[in-house]
Protein backbone atom coordinates (compact mmCIF):
# COMPACT_ATOMS: atom_id res chain seq x y z
CA UNK A 1 0.00 0.00 0.00
CA UNK A 2 1.64 3.25 -0.86
CA UNK A 3 2.35 5.63 2.05
CA UNK A 4 0.80 9.26 1.96
CA UNK A 5 3.84 11.78 1.39
CA UNK A 6 3.34 15.06 3.07
CA UNK A 7 5.73 17.67 2.26
CA UNK A 8 6.68 20.34 5.57
CA UNK A 9 7.86 23.75 5.86
CA UNK A 10 7.93 25.34 9.72
CA UNK A 11 9.87 27.99 10.43
CA UNK A 12 11.33 27.26 13.66
CA UNK A 13 13.47 24.51 12.92
CA UNK A 14 13.64 22.85 16.17
CA UNK A 15 9.60 22.94 16.09
CA UNK A 16 10.02 21.44 12.43
CA UNK A 17 12.14 18.73 13.49
CA UNK A 18 9.60 17.70 15.91
CA UNK A 19 6.51 17.80 13.99
CA UNK A 20 8.48 15.73 11.37
CA UNK A 21 9.12 13.25 13.84
CA UNK A 22 5.14 12.90 14.94
CA UNK A 23 4.04 12.98 11.45
CA UNK A 24 6.53 10.07 10.44
CA UNK A 25 5.15 8.14 13.65
CA UNK A 26 1.57 8.34 11.79
CA UNK A 27 3.00 6.61 9.33
CA UNK A 28 3.79 9.47 6.97
CA UNK A 29 6.65 9.96 4.63
CA UNK A 30 7.90 13.18 4.96
CA UNK A 31 9.75 15.54 2.91
CA UNK A 32 11.64 18.49 5.28
CA UNK A 33 10.70 20.58 7.33
CA UNK A 34 12.18 23.70 5.22
CA UNK A 35 12.36 26.95 6.97
CA UNK A 36 12.23 28.83 3.89
CA UNK A 37 9.44 28.82 1.19
CA UNK A 38 11.98 28.97 -1.62
CA UNK A 39 12.96 25.70 -1.08
CA UNK A 40 10.05 23.71 -0.35
CA UNK A 41 8.30 25.02 -3.48
CA UNK A 42 11.90 23.61 -5.30
CA UNK A 43 11.53 20.28 -3.97
CA UNK A 44 8.61 19.62 -6.11
CA UNK A 45 10.99 19.16 -8.79
CA UNK A 46 11.31 16.14 -7.27
CA UNK A 47 7.68 15.23 -7.39
CA UNK A 48 4.35 16.03 -5.89
CA UNK A 49 3.31 15.24 -2.35
CA UNK A 50 -0.57 14.10 -0.93
CA UNK A 51 -0.74 17.14 1.48
CA UNK A 52 1.29 20.17 2.16
CA UNK A 53 1.91 21.65 5.57
CA UNK A 54 2.14 25.35 5.74
CA UNK A 55 4.10 27.29 8.81
CA UNK A 56 2.60 31.01 7.62
CA UNK A 57 5.53 32.46 9.70
CA UNK A 58 8.56 30.89 7.50
CA UNK A 59 12.24 32.60 7.21
CA UNK A 60 13.51 33.69 3.54
CA UNK A 61 12.03 36.15 1.20
CA UNK A 62 8.04 34.21 1.29
CA UNK A 63 5.70 33.99 3.72
CA UNK A 64 3.86 30.80 4.40
CA UNK A 65 0.67 32.10 2.09
CA UNK A 66 2.78 33.58 -0.91
CA UNK A 67 5.07 30.06 -0.59
CA UNK A 68 1.11 28.47 -1.08
CA UNK A 69 0.59 30.64 -3.96
CA UNK A 70 3.51 29.28 -5.65
CA UNK A 71 2.81 25.61 -5.14
CA UNK A 72 -0.66 26.06 -6.23
CA UNK A 73 0.85 27.49 -9.71
CA UNK A 74 2.44 24.19 -10.29
CA UNK A 75 -0.41 21.51 -8.99
CA UNK A 76 -3.78 21.56 -6.64
CA UNK A 77 -2.55 20.36 -3.89
CA UNK A 78 -4.10 20.00 -0.34
CA UNK A 79 -2.62 22.26 2.10
CA UNK A 80 -3.18 22.95 6.24
CA UNK A 81 -1.74 26.24 7.54
CA UNK A 82 -0.19 26.24 10.62
CA UNK A 83 0.10 29.80 12.61
CA UNK A 84 1.15 31.65 15.62
CA UNK A 85 -0.93 34.89 14.95
CA UNK A 86 -4.77 34.06 13.68
CA UNK A 87 -5.57 37.52 13.75
CA UNK A 88 -8.56 38.65 10.91
CA UNK A 89 -6.12 39.50 8.33
CA UNK A 90 -3.55 36.66 8.45
CA UNK A 91 -6.58 34.68 8.20
CA UNK A 92 -8.37 36.38 5.27
CA UNK A 93 -4.87 36.08 3.16
CA UNK A 94 -4.73 32.33 3.84
CA UNK A 95 -8.34 31.98 3.02
CA UNK A 96 -7.98 32.98 -0.65
CA UNK A 97 -5.46 29.99 -1.01
CA UNK A 98 -8.38 28.17 -0.68
CA UNK A 99 -6.66 25.86 2.05
CA UNK A 100 -8.39 22.60 3.69
CA UNK A 101 -7.89 24.16 7.20
CA UNK A 102 -6.04 26.91 9.53
CA UNK A 103 -4.86 25.86 12.42
CA UNK A 104 -3.65 28.07 15.11
CA UNK A 105 -0.68 27.11 17.45
CA UNK A 106 -0.37 25.44 19.49
CA UNK A 107 -2.00 22.91 18.77
CA UNK A 108 -2.75 19.41 19.71
CA UNK A 109 -0.98 16.84 17.92
CA UNK A 110 -4.52 14.19 17.80
CA UNK A 111 -6.41 17.65 16.12
CA UNK A 112 -3.69 18.07 13.16
CA UNK A 113 -3.72 13.94 12.91
CA UNK A 114 -7.59 13.79 12.20
CA UNK A 115 -7.46 17.21 10.00
CA UNK A 116 -5.13 15.39 7.95
CA UNK A 117 -7.56 12.25 7.41
CA UNK A 118 -10.09 14.76 6.90
CA UNK A 119 -8.42 16.56 4.32
CA UNK A 120 -6.67 13.39 2.49
CA UNK A 121 -10.14 11.88 2.05
CA UNK A 122 -11.53 14.87 0.64
CA UNK A 123 -8.87 15.40 -1.96
CA UNK A 124 -9.36 11.45 -3.08
CA UNK A 125 -13.03 12.50 -4.15
CA UNK A 126 -11.50 15.44 -6.59
CA UNK A 127 -10.39 14.67 -9.74
CA UNK A 128 -6.56 15.16 -9.89
CA UNK A 129 -4.99 16.95 -12.55
CA UNK A 130 -2.10 14.85 -13.43
CA UNK A 131 -1.07 16.80 -16.80
CA UNK A 132 2.66 17.30 -17.02
CA UNK A 133 4.28 21.14 -16.56
CA UNK A 134 5.62 22.24 -19.79
CA UNK A 135 7.49 24.61 -20.53
CA UNK A 136 6.52 26.85 -23.41
CA UNK A 137 9.81 27.42 -24.74
CA UNK A 138 10.59 24.10 -25.20
CA UNK A 139 9.08 21.35 -27.56
CA UNK A 140 9.43 17.97 -26.85
CA UNK A 141 11.44 17.34 -29.57
CA UNK A 142 14.34 19.45 -28.49
CA UNK A 143 13.89 19.19 -24.27
CA UNK A 144 17.31 17.88 -23.87
CA UNK A 145 19.41 20.93 -25.19
CA UNK A 146 20.03 24.40 -25.35
CA UNK A 147 20.97 26.80 -28.33
CA UNK A 148 22.87 29.69 -27.47
CA UNK A 149 24.09 32.42 -29.08
CA UNK A 150 27.93 33.11 -29.42
CA UNK A 151 29.38 35.60 -31.19
CA UNK A 152 27.93 35.03 -34.81
CA UNK A 153 26.21 31.69 -34.55
CA UNK A 154 23.42 29.25 -32.42
CA UNK A 155 26.00 26.91 -30.55
CA UNK A 156 24.04 23.71 -29.16
CA UNK A 157 24.97 22.07 -25.71
CA UNK A 158 23.26 19.13 -24.20
CA UNK A 159 21.82 19.47 -21.00
CA UNK A 160 23.53 16.51 -19.56
CA UNK A 161 26.70 17.64 -20.93
CA UNK A 162 26.99 20.83 -18.62
CA UNK A 163 28.85 20.20 -15.68
CA UNK A 164 28.51 23.67 -14.43
CA UNK A 165 28.06 27.51 -14.85
CA UNK A 166 30.16 30.52 -13.37
CA UNK A 167 29.67 33.68 -13.42
CA UNK A 168 32.27 35.90 -14.72
CA UNK A 169 31.64 39.98 -14.07
CA UNK A 170 28.79 40.66 -16.53
CA UNK A 171 29.10 37.72 -18.08
CA UNK A 172 28.93 34.02 -17.43
CA UNK A 173 30.77 30.38 -18.05
CA UNK A 174 28.99 27.54 -19.29
CA UNK A 175 31.67 24.22 -18.43
CA UNK A 176 30.60 21.51 -20.83
CA UNK A 177 32.25 18.04 -20.93
CA UNK A 178 33.24 19.48 -24.56
CA UNK A 179 33.74 22.61 -24.50
CA UNK A 180 33.65 25.98 -22.38
CA UNK A 181 30.63 28.95 -23.73
CA UNK A 182 31.01 32.43 -22.99
CA UNK A 183 27.99 33.80 -22.79
CA UNK A 184 27.43 37.14 -23.07
CA UNK A 185 24.49 37.32 -20.44
CA UNK A 186 24.73 37.44 -16.07
CA UNK A 187 24.06 34.28 -14.14
CA UNK A 188 20.82 35.25 -12.85
CA UNK A 189 19.41 35.58 -16.35
CA UNK A 190 20.74 32.05 -17.54
CA UNK A 191 19.31 30.41 -14.24
CA UNK A 192 15.83 31.30 -15.89
CA UNK A 193 16.41 29.31 -18.85
CA UNK A 194 17.59 26.40 -16.46
CA UNK A 195 14.89 26.96 -13.79
CA UNK A 196 12.29 23.78 -15.44
CA UNK A 197 15.44 21.52 -15.21
CA UNK A 198 15.56 19.73 -11.71
CA UNK A 199 19.03 18.71 -12.08
CA UNK A 200 20.37 22.12 -12.05
CA UNK A 201 21.05 24.26 -8.99
CA UNK A 202 22.43 27.67 -7.76
CA UNK A 203 24.73 26.27 -4.62
CA UNK A 204 26.64 29.69 -4.82
CA UNK A 205 26.17 33.50 -5.67
CA UNK A 206 28.48 32.81 -8.66
CA UNK A 207 27.86 28.81 -9.18
CA UNK A 208 25.19 27.46 -10.99
CA UNK A 209 25.66 22.86 -11.10
CA UNK A 210 24.30 19.65 -12.45
CA UNK A 211 23.75 17.37 -9.88
CA UNK A 212 23.73 14.62 -11.58
CA UNK A 213 27.92 15.20 -12.21
CA UNK A 214 28.54 16.42 -8.49
CA UNK A 215 30.69 13.54 -6.76
CA UNK A 216 31.50 14.80 -3.23
CA UNK A 217 29.83 17.34 -0.80
CA UNK A 218 31.59 18.91 2.27
CA UNK A 219 30.48 21.63 4.74
CA UNK A 220 31.38 24.60 2.32
CA UNK A 221 32.08 23.47 -0.55
CA UNK A 222 31.42 20.65 -3.57
CA UNK A 223 33.14 18.74 -6.28
CA UNK A 224 32.66 17.96 -10.00
CA UNK A 225 36.16 16.43 -11.11
CA UNK A 226 38.94 17.91 -9.53
CA UNK A 227 37.04 21.22 -9.58
CA UNK A 228 36.40 22.61 -6.09
CA UNK A 229 32.63 24.42 -6.23
CA UNK A 230 31.84 26.81 -2.71
CA UNK A 231 28.54 26.13 -1.28
CA UNK A 232 26.71 28.77 0.52
CA UNK A 233 25.08 27.68 3.39
CA UNK A 234 21.64 29.11 2.24
CA UNK A 235 21.76 26.82 -0.67
CA UNK A 236 22.50 23.50 1.04
CA UNK A 237 19.11 22.56 2.94
CA UNK A 238 17.76 22.75 -1.35
CA UNK A 239 20.84 20.86 -2.29
CA UNK A 240 20.42 18.04 0.54
CA UNK A 241 17.02 17.76 -0.14
CA UNK A 242 17.10 17.01 -3.89
CA UNK A 243 19.64 14.26 -3.43
CA UNK A 244 18.93 10.75 -2.30
CA UNK A 245 20.83 9.50 0.59
CA UNK A 246 21.66 6.69 2.77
Amino acid sequence: MKKTHILLAEGEPIAGADLKDQLQEMGYIVTGPFSQGENAVNSLNNGYPDLVILDIQLAGKWDGIETAKRILTKQKLPIIFLSSNSDADTFAKAKNTAPVAFMSKPFRIRDLKYTIELALENSEKEPKDTRPIKSPDCTPCLSDRLFIKTKDRMERVFFDDILWVEAEDYYCKIISKENDILLTQNLGKLSEALENRPEFIRVHRSFIVNLKHVEQIRELHLHIGTKQIPLSKSSKEELMSRLRKI
